[in-house]
């Protein structure tokens, strides 16, 4: 499902933030995740804005598109920007490699929780991107599955305890 511009929450912009177009990769650019566009002026957004490509043109982030969330969320002021994942089921916040850490900070923890504990009753994710390093969120603790390259897979393993059924997560070549 693509987002449209009347599906935004009202007041919302991007202006004075161009934090997609260094922490998202880009494929038909070349741009890898983490690294800064060569079409981006940091102060002032694309260069090629005009003739972006259809991933740039298409692409809402989680601050526009969510109204349960405040400027706090705004990517240049939290240092990392939420995605949805259609085809993954999955949540997806981006963080700068600048600030890995940044959405483990007050608000945001509590919330990414939330939204874990959620994502995991309906088989989804929550998973952080921080450059080529990812962690999985689960309500209860995260999974640092190290660098992943864009080619690999991440799936979950459930693994039996004494417990009962415990869900892990491992990296996994094609």
């Amino acid at each position: 499902m693509s987002t449209q511009a009347q599906d935004l929450v009202a007041g919302r912009s991007c202006d004075g933030c161009t934090m997609c177009c260094k922490l998202l990769a880009i494929d038909v650019l070349q741009k890898p995740r983490g690294v800064w566009c060569s079409h981006c002026d940091q102060k002032h957004g694309c260069t090629i804005y005009e003739s972006r490509p259809d991933p740039c043109r298409g692409f809402y982030c989680g601050y526009l598109r969510l109204p349960q969330i405040d400027d706090r969320w705004k990517p240049s002021k939290a240092k990392f920007l939420i995605n949805y994942e259609d085809a993954a089921n999955r949540i997806v916040i981006h963080a700068d490699p600048a600030r890995p850490d940044a959405w483990r900070a007050d608000p945001y923890l509590k919330t990414i929780r939330q939204w874990a504990a959620s994502a995991r009753q309906q088989g989804g994710m929550v998973l952080v991107w921080a450059g080529s390093r990812a962690t999985i969120v689960l309500p209860d603790r995260e999974i640092e599955l190290g660098t992943v390259r864009e080619d690999q897979l991440i799936v979950p393993v459930e693994r039996r305890t004494p417990r009962g059924i415990d869900v892990t997560f491992e990296v996994r070549d094609p």
